[in-house]
């Protein structure tokens, strides 16, 4: 009878193991297919933000480096912190489709301004973690700058601005109201 206990909870833990590594197999690939830009425009309200960010540095760029929706729109690192960022965001954009807010060119360009403020404020919060993800200042050359830029970057290395204080509408060229690009 002892012996029967412990191969059922063996089995138990053995499946319990198998299961949970299928999970997690399936959480990731699931991460990674819905981080990509294929997936972003199948919704039609985003074809238009994706037409805007194809007119911009980051689609077309000197080195060939080509960031997708989720490089600049959500954090990777924590994974938890990533997690809560796709669930929000997913969440309002279906929110947004189902109330028809965005499902016509011209209601996504009355509302582009409040939208484009609404990332730039998570990533003046973040310290602009997404745009680092890519960019580290420390490895900029300030002999390759201008002397504005040179002196900007020296002040965010100081740590008294954030990236997407000077780089507003770099990803879509949403500038407006005193918002330099970049």
């Amino acid at each position: 009878m002892f012996k029967g206990r412990i191969l059922t909870t063996v089995g138990l833990i053995v499946l319990g193991g198998i299961l949970g590594l299928g999970l997690a197999g399936f959480s990731a690939s699931m991460i990674e297919k819905t981080n990509r830009n294929k997936f972003c425009v199948s919704c039609h309200e985003m074809t238009w933000p994706q037409a805007t960010y194809q007119t911009q540095p980051h689609f077309n760029s000197r080195s060939g480096v080509r960031p997708g929706c989720s490089n600049c729109h959500v954090p990777h690192h924590p994974w938890y912190k990533m997690m809560i960022v796709k669930a929000s965001q997913g969440t309002r954009d279906i929110w947004l489709h189902l109330n028809g807010k965005l499902d016509t060119e011209e209601k996504y360009q009355a509302h582009r301004a409040e939208l484009a403020e609404r990332v730039w404020a998570r990533l003046k919060a973040s310290d602009s973690d997404t745009c680092r993800g890519c960019h580290i200042i420390e490895a900029m050359d300030p002999e390759k700058q201008s002397p504005a830029a040179a002196l900007m970057h020296a002040r965010a290395r100081e740590g008294n601005i954030t990236c997407i204080e000077c780089h507003k509408g770099i990803g879509h060229g949403d500038r407006h109201e005193g918002a330099s690009g970049g």
